[in-house]
């Protein structure tokens, strides 16, 4: 068995223990492909900044690389183990630390791409043990705890396991009221699913949105005027190469088409947003690059006020499973959503903010095979938005939409029949539109993970003893 150094001394420990149980075990720097059991203990290391706490994120991916095909076909342990209070973030943590929970997500997809596997993600409550007892606990989890994936352990409290409990918003609960004086800083939200949401929260109040995304609106040509589809714009852009006698590729075609029906859809969102009556603006920007968000949002805050919310929607995926995912695959989904989420609450920290809003996926509490980078960067969106909520008190609605499959935005009509085959009910777009606006202005502020699945079910997220 392979136990990676969390620099504490767990490791040593650990080690030492399972060989008096009769079990191999060595400490590594790196988990050998060969390893048929891992216990990645990066999570329980001593942070200094966020960056470090991404980074064992990756290391944690890396790990379960190695090991992927051999646990596929083999079967064997992968097991992490993290600080996040001991309860997966349920009863409050450090926000630093919240940056390292994507380690369950990885196991929870792990769990089903490799079903000859045992897995599990573990999380200690650190303040409440010594090493000692630190390693006495993982290796009693490890031999004798039960088949549960998520399991919370605390010094002087019970073992604890997590599940979704049905909720129903307030029977009486009278509309939230929010600021319409400030302004919303979205991001996705020129597009897909999270436009949806905007047009639905904007047919029941005026607010001033200001909407983030990486294409830059262009005027366009008329030629394309009376197209209508996609099949009309790719025949008249394929016409007019063909009439200048010069070549496109079909990759070239689709990209072209790509961009003009994206500038189209972002265009039609401001335009629907401003006739319901809130206020809508655009800015091109890659959220991912810090440095340009923020003089985005400053010239933002110059034009239009000071920022009071964000919503946070974008996102990407990149579906392979974890033996073939590539480092690039990875890095780009996951920097997506939680580098995204870093940028924004960093250049918005001075910003009297009283809205956080995030779109993260119900992948996060369930893994789904090829999405191990989805399910951890939506994780981490929910461990965030809890110690947000935490840090910021009652002056500041945060709410962590866990979505189940939409029908519509990332789901194509091929991955929509994989759902149906599935028995997956999908969320209709005006459904999901309506339980989000209905989440936001009615729904319980103490529940921050809220999944929402195509059953209309809203679920908050509980942490049961055992």
């Amino acid at each position: 068995m392979a136990i990676t150094d969390d620099e504490t001394g767990i490791a040593p420990l650990l080690a030492h223990k399972l060989k008096a149980q009769g079990i191999q075990a060595e400490v590594v720097g790196k988990v050998p492909k060969h390893a048929s059991g891992v216990v990645f203990l990066g999570g329980l290391r001593s942070l200094t900044a966020e960056s470090e706490a991404l980074a064992v994120n990756y290391e944690a991916f890396a790990a379960a690389k190695s090991v992927a095909q051999q646990l596929t076909a083999r079967g064997g342990l992968f097991v992490t183990v993290q600080s996040t209070d001991g309860a997966f973030g349920l009863r409050g943590m450090e926000l630093q630390q919240a940056w390292t929970s994507g380690l369950s997500g990885l196991v929870k997809t792990a769990a089903l791409e490799w079903p000859k596997a045992s897995v599990k993600a573990i999380d200690m409550e650190m303040g409440g043990f010594t090493k000692e007892q630190a390693a006495d606990a993982i290796m009693a989890e490890l031999i004798w705890g039960g088949p549960e994936v998520e399991v919370g352990l605390q010094g002087n409290g019970p073992r604890v396991t997590v599940h979704a409990e049905p909720a129903s918003l307030p029977q009486s609960a009278s509309m939230r009221v929010l600021n319409n004086k400030g302004v919303i800083i979205v991001t996705g939200g020129a597009r897909g699913v999270t436009a949806a949401a905007l047009k639905a929260l904007a047919e029941t109040v005026s607010l001033r949105f200001v909407l983030l995304g990486r294409t830059a609106l262009t005027e366009e040509p008329a030629i394309f005027t009376h197209a209508s589809t996609e099949a009309e714009l790719r025949q008249i852009l394929f016409d007019s190469y063909k009439a200048k006698g010069q070549k496109i590729t079909p990759g070239e075609l689709s990209t072209r088409v790509q961009a003009l029906l994206a500038n189209r859809e972002i265009k039609e969102t401001l335009h629907t947003l401003n006739q319901l009556g809130s206020h809508a603006s655009y800015y091109a920007v890659d959220i991912q690059d810090q440095q340009a968000l923020a003089h985005t949002l400053s010239e933002v805050r110059r034009e239009w006020g000071q920022i009071t919310g964000i919503i946070h929607g974008a996102g990407v995926l990149a579906d392979k499973k974890i033996a073939d995912k590539t480092p690039e695959n990875f890095d780009l989904v996951f920097r997506t959503k939680v580098e995204g989420l870093r940028n924004l609450l960093a250049a918005t920290q001075k910003d009297p903010l009283d809205m956080i809003v995030l779109f993260s996926s119900i992948v996060a509490r369930t893994g789904n095979i090829g999405q191990c980078d989805y399910a951890m960067a939506n994780e981490i969106l929910n461990k965030v938005a809890a110690a947000q909520a935490s840090q910021r008190g009652a002056g500041c609605l945060v709410k962590s939409f866990n979505w189940g499959a939409w029908d519509g935005g990332m789901v194509t009509p091929s991955l929509r029949t994989h759902f149906t085959e599935r028995g997956v009910n999908l969320i209709p777009i005006e459904q999901g539109a309506r339980a989000f606006v209905e989440e936001l202005l009615f729904g319980d502020r103490e529940q921050i993970e809220v999944v929402i699945t195509g059953d209309r079910a809203g679920q908050g997220l509980m942490g049961g003893q055992t």
